[in-house]
């Protein structure tokens, strides 16, 4: 992970959701870093798809973890985060609707966010993708 911040917190949710009894699907990783440029505290939620990526799988993963966010994160602090979603996938997307926009979003937190994509196995993926 060069080239992300070296004060960085990773956080496994599969054993987070297990350990607090929840049962919804959740996204395999969270991130929390602060931006090098920006100094905002960054709440990356980061699937990881080895294979093709189903569209309404990643959404609904997506949503529940970046909720799962503001569920821990002190209150102070909740409206300064920058929530981030992020897909790692092997073998592309497949659509819910093939004749529908080929973007993949989520409306959490009041706001639409754009998940953010890359390939999985690639040099510089996780850099690549959070700074363009």
């Amino acid at each position: 992970m060069a080239e992300v911040p070296s004060e960085r917190v990773v956080v496994n949710l599969e054993h987070e959701f297990d350990m607090r009894g929840r049962t919804e699907k959740r996204c395999d990783r969270l991130l929390f870093f602060v931006h090098p440029v920006e100094s905002n505290l960054v709440a990356a939620a980061i699937e990881l798809k080895r294979g093709r990526a189903v569209e309404s799988d990643v959404i609904e993963k997506t949503e529940n973890s970046l909720k799962f966010i503001a569920q821990i994160a002190p209150v102070s602090i909740r409206a300064q985060i920058i929530y981030t979603p992020v897909l790692f996938e092997g073998r592309g997307v497949k659509w819910t609707n093939p004749k529908g926009a080929k973007q993949l979003t989520v409306f959490v937190h009041g706001k639409w966010l754009q998940i953010l994509t890359g390939r999985c196995g690639r040099p510089r993926n996780l850099p690549g993708v959070l700074f363009g």
